[in-house]
């Protein structure tokens, strides 16, 4: 009985001019989809692997380990996604490289030398629009196909699929046959959702044929597999709306009242939720530290590396020169008198040109090394310490903002094929840990090749106190990133588990109104 309503469901659908309209619609959009994508695609990936091996080459140039520690592991790049024409994710917000450089600098150290910095990791900032993460009309990708019209086209199918036959008096008649209201329901919903999927399968096959002529698109069978469960994210979603439609169309009488309806429901879902909601998030949000905050708060934790340093340089000098104590007492009272130190540098002047002659004739020590290396060192460990806490705060109020925009299945839907497709926000979090896992083979690598020279003083951060024999550019760690599908479903597997549940509650009221309806 219910393969029969199925078939009538299917045939009725098949023959109005929904049907044609819809899959006209469909086919439009997908193929303007990979027209787009066939046009864009091709240099995104060209500029990646020039990107890389540029990268590659100028990190291989380095001949000593402290001049690879200076320069860092490079600026490791993003991995453009296959599926890009899926779901852009926001990807024009989002680095496409995983590090930068604070820069450079460098200090006298007692009269005896330089003081340099080396590489110390700096995550590119996000544009600040990346908090706005929301579902947006700004680029006709799958996302904004299966989120508009995939949730607008079964709503067409289904505001008279009840209230119609209620107005034609073919209900009644149809429930005075043996069949039970469930089993009727059943039936009017998998019709629907096959004629709904059948025009959407046929432009996504479409789109997949015409995309599969760029040879710069290879489609791997990982990424096949992402694809049907972004067919089956589809699916579901579809089947939502579809059982929206069926519920609202069970408790009313009159086919436009159910229309408008409907209408007013797919606004408030679709358009006005996931703006509004995202919105109002970000104003109750607590502000990010802003750049100027960040910058005294960086400043303030270096002036008190500084100065310890300075310090113990002081203390180190006097033990290495007897005038080291005139030099001591001139640099403090620079600091609050400048002309009482002009005047005593100057009655003792021969005095200074020797004690500063006799420190910068003797060469530093090992302990003097080390407490330069301890300078540079804890410089790069407060500098990356803040741009951590930035970057984990700016993640912070995205993560908030997106958890307030999943009341709308909208966004729940976006998220997933975002995930899906390895693109936006999921995918930028795990290219990250990516990253911090190379830096530290990197530093690995350097710390295990220095300690395998006997001759060195493994001192790391200062270049009389590391390895000089040469580096074999084989021997590097290379930074792989790769896009699994491992990674991208377990990114995606709340918001499905989302999908399903909404599924679940629509479906279970779209029965229970019907049951309790009068025909």
């Amino acid at each position: 009985m219910i393969r029969h309503i199925i078939q009538r469901e299917f045939f009725d659908h098949l023959n109005s001019l929904r049907f044609a309209l819809t899959t006209l619609i469909l086919v439009a959009l997908m193929v303007t989809n990979a027209v787009v994508h066939l046009q864009s695609h091709p240099d995104k990936v060209r500029r990646y692997s020039e990107n890389i091996t540029a990268d590659q080459n100028k990190l291989q140039s380095a001949t000593e380990l402290y001049e690879l520690l200076k320069e860092g592991p490079g600026r490791l790049y993003k991995q453009p996604s296959a599926l890009t024409f899926i779901a852009d994710g926001g990807d024009a917000f989002l680095p496409n490289r995983g590090t930068t450089s604070w820069g450079s600098w460098s200090r006298t150290a007692g009269y005896s030398g330089q003081v340099k910095s080396v590489w110390s990791l700096d995550y590119p900032t996000a544009n600040l629009n990346a908090r706005d993460l929301r579902p947006k009309a700004t680029k006709i990708d799958w996302v904004f196909i299966i989120t508009y019209l995939l949730s607008f086209i079964p709503l067409l199918f289904t505001f008279d699929a009840l209230s119609g036959e209620r107005e034609k008096g073919t209900l009644r008649l149809c429930l005075a046959n043996p069949i039970s209201r469930p089993a009727l329901l059943v039936g009017k919903f998998l019709g629907t959702l096959i004629t709904v999927l059948i025009p959407f399968y046929f432009a996504v096959l479409l789109n997949l044929s015409v995309v599969s002529l760029d040879s710069w698109t290879q489609l791997e069978a990982a990424d096949w597999g992402r694809l049907g469960m972004i067919m089956l994210i589809a699916s579901g979603y579809a089947s939502i709306f579809i059982a929206v439609g069926l519920m609202v169309s069970a408790s009313t009488r009159d086919s436009r009242i159910s229309l408008v309806s409907l209408l007013i429901i797919w606004v408030a879902l679709v358009v006005f939720m996931p703006s509004t909601l995202g919105t109002l998030a970000t104003k109750w949000m607590s502000p990010v530290q802003t750049a100027h905050q960040r910058e005294m708060a960086k400043r303030s934790a270096l002036d008190q590396i500084n100065e310890d340093f300075d310090e113990r340089m002081r203390n180190k000098r006097e033990t290495r020169s007897p005038a080291a104590n005139l030099l001591n007492e001139i640099e403090e009272l620079w600091k609050t008198a400048p002309e009482e130190a002009k005047k005593l540098a100057k009655e003792n002047e021969e005095q200074l040109r020797l004690a500063m002659a006799q420190l910068a004739s003797q060469k530093a020590g090992p302990e003097e090394l080390r407490i330069r290396a301890e300078l540079v060192n804890r410089d790069v460990e407060v500098r990356e310490r803040l741009n951590r806490e930035h970057l984990s705060a700016q993640l912070a109020q995205v993560q908030r903002a997106r958890m307030v925009t999943r009341f709308s299945p909208a966004a729940i839907v976006q998220y997933a094929l975002e995930s899906m497709t390895g693109t936006g926000l999921n995918r930028h979090l795990q290219f990250l840990d990516g990253v911090d896992i190379h830096i530290r083979q990197f530093r690995n690598f350097i710390t295990e090749t220095d300690r395998a020279d006997t001759e060195s003083l493994h001192i790391i951060g200062v270049p009389d106190g590391m390895s000089k024999k040469p580096i074999s550019p084989q021997a590097l760690p290379r930074f792989e990133d790769k896009i699994t599908f491992s990674d991208t479903f377990n990114a995606a597997i709340v918001d499905m588990l989302l999908l399903v549940l909404l599924l679940g509650v629509f479906l279970s009221g779209a029965f229970l109104v019907f049951i309790r309806s009068d025909v």
